[in-house]
């Protein structure tokens, strides 16, 4: 999810000057790539809480008899996470929300939701050493007015929150697995977004002061769900294919950052009229951890 460009231009003379100078910051700021494998796993201290921030774009055309709709849906939410200890062998967090926004633009309409009422709420969840979410059910206790989808709790926010470590050491090239499911319940609509990805150890580099590997994620994914717009009952298929690239401080056990794209195309059926909505669309997402 992230990409930059750089771009040099003079004489031969300041093209090489540029260029020395450009290879001696590298050199000086990017650690060589260890050559011995690495274990990678989250690490939460008592007393250390960590604050994140993630944001989303979606962009989806809607097309049904020859004309199409266009809408865009924006997210962001801030929250930290403070270690309570052990739960067996996982991790016990305590997680705050601190600030959450969320709005949809289309031809018809342009809403905002209010989040106020989150803002300040806080719930435990279960966290493996590995990033597999094991216990979200405290976030259920909170819900969103998502306006014509109606009421939606807090779960689905934090199923999938961090991405799957290996299970045994790793090193530059070595890929691994991992799978998450993201249910979206809300009062008129639930949707289930099953991910089967592939993961490779990319190299390491220094991010905000850490050492971090870099890991970039194949995504594939598929969707499936029910809707009611209006009293009609509606049947939804999707596909979503995507990357995402993040960087995971290696000592001190946490996620500094991600960055992923997607791109995604199915069908939203009514069979009661006889009716095919055909739907494409894009998906940016981001999750950075507060600077030191």
């Amino acid at each position: 999810m992230n990409g930059h460009r750089f771009f040099i231009r003079g004489g031969r003379t300041l093209l090489l000057l540029l260029t020395l100078f450009v290879l001696a910051g590298v050199a000086a700021d990017k650690p060589a790539a260890p050559q011995a494998a690495v274990s990678l796993t989250y690490k939460f201290t008592e007393g250390a809480p960590l604050s994140y921030k993630q944001t989303g774009t979606q962009l989806q055309d809607f097309d049904m008899m020859g004309q199409t709709m266009t809408t865009e849906n924006n997210s962001s939410m801030d929250f930290t996470l403070k270690s309570k200890g052990l739960k067996d062998k996982d991790y016990l967090l305590g997680v705050t929300i601190d600030g959450m926004t969320g709005s949809v633009s289309s031809p018809q309409d342009n809403s905002t939701f209010d989040m106020s009422g989150i803002i300040g709420k806080s719930f435990d969840l279960v966290f493996s050493p590995l990033g597999k979410e094991v216990d979200v059910s405290g976030a259920s206790a909170f819900s969103i007015d998502m306006g014509q989808a109606g009421r939606r709790d807090l779960s689905s926010s934090f199923q999938g929150l961090f991405p799957d470590l290996p299970d045994h050491p790793v090193k530059v090239g070595d890929k691994w697995p991992s799978e998450d499911t993201i249910i979206q319940k809300s009062e008129a609509v639930e949707i289930r977004i099953n991910f089967k990805n592939e993961n490779t150890l990319d190299g390491f580099e220094t991010v905000d002061g850490r050492e971090c590997a870099r890991v970039k994620t194949v995504l594939k994914g598929t969707m499936s769900g029910a809707l009611n717009q209006g009293g009609m009952a509606l049947a939804m298929d999707a596909k979503l294919d995507g990357t995402d690239t993040w960087h995971f401080a290696v000592k001190e056990g946490v996620l500094v950052k991600s960055e992923m794209k997607a791109t995604m195309g199915g069908i939203i059926t009514a069979d009661a009229m006889n009716i095919t909505i055909n739907f494409t669309g894009e998906q940016r997402g981001s999750n950075a951890l507060a600077k030191k």
